[in-house]
């Protein structure tokens, strides 16, 4: 995203197939996206916080944790989400 100023399709095709390796299923993605038609974040020398791209994706879990606290009599389990994101600057100077 740094280098070309939203996430590209090639990039979140990946992160997808990434997160799907490890057991959970993108629900959500926030930041300017290429696939979602949103212009890229290009690089402001004047106003750096133009500059900034802020990325944010939310999963759930293919297999529902915590399955074992209904062995000790715990609660059935809750669809728990996993959000993780991040900021950085554009370094994309020109479309």
């Amino acid at each position: 995203m740094r280098l070309e100023g939203y996430l590209t399709a090639a990039d979140e095709a990946a992160m997808n197939s990434a997160f799907k390796g490890v057991g959970l299923t993108v629900i959500s993605i926030e930041g300017p996206r290429e696939s979602a038609g949103d212009a890229r974040v290009l690089r402001n020398n004047l106003d750096f916080t133009a500059s900034e791209i802020a990325l944010r994706v939310t999963c759930s879990f293919d297999q529902k944790p915590f399955i074992m606290g209904l062995l000790i009599n715990g609660s059935p389990p809750q669809n728990v989400q996993l959000k993780v994101g991040g900021k950085t600057f554009s370094e994309r100077v020109s479309p």
